[in-house]
């Protein structure tokens, strides 16, 4: 069985939860008014804004640097991704200007979890990729790529869980803890379709699909 049907079956398996019929997946029209986010804000609002603020721009730097190197159907997820993290952004972003608050926190990241019983509230932020780690999106080709992409980027979004449900525990702000809710919703789905393509390109041998 070669990787390109073995790969597009899995992706096909749940097309219908996650790329909208083979369309990339964009945030829900229903989600909460923006305006909404202008109540007074706890430090935990403000710091899981600017910190997942940074999370998310690496996760949009990972998908810029494969985009045109991948099979398909790794292709779509990372477009994907990087149209909801770019949204969800410049959400954020607004937040902040709303509160009045510094786009980027003054000292270390996560001090906003060091209080509470969530764990990585020690200053650094989970799943993220080391530069090395990014340098090596750049030098992988073919199956290697979308394996690695892939990898990395289970890893981010597995990172981010935590900080949205610190997020969806501790902020003050509603329409902040509806947004992290909808965003552990949409990052684990995220998460079930690229455990199920690496699962796919492991399987196959090297020498099958796109080497």
């Amino acid at each position: 069985m070669t990787e390109r049907p073995r790969a597009g079956r899995v992706l096909s398996a749940v097309a219908f939860l996650v790329l909208g019929g083979g369309t990339v997946m964009l945030l829900p029209d229903d989600r909460p008014a923006p305006a909404s986010a202008a109540a007074s804000p706890s430090p935990a609002d403000i710091g899981f804004a600017q910190d997942m603020v940074v999370h998310h721009q690496q996760a949009v730097t990972m998908a810029q640097a494969v985009r045109g190197r991948t099979s398909p159907q790794v292709a779509q997820l990372a477009l994907s991704i990087e149209l909801n993290q770019t949204r969800e952004i410049g959400h954020m972003q607004g937040w902040l200007a709303l509160w009045r608050a510094p786009q980027v926190p003054s000292g270390p990241p996560m001090t906003w979890m060091r209080d509470g019983h969530h764990g990585h509230g020690n200053g650094e932020m989970p799943g993220m990729a080391s530069q090395q780690e990014i340098a090596s999106l750049g030098e992988a080709t073919g199956r290697r790529l979308d394996i690695r992409f892939l990898e990395l980027m289970i890893r981010h979004h597995e990172g981010a869980i935590p900080m949205a449900a610190a997020a969806v525990a501790r902020a003050a702000v509603p329409h902040v803890r509806a947004t992290a809710t909808l965003m552990i919703s949409d990052q684990r789905k995220e998460t079930a379709v690229m455990t199920g393509l690496l699962a796919a390109l492991r399987g196959s041998p090297p020498g099958n699909g796109r080497g």
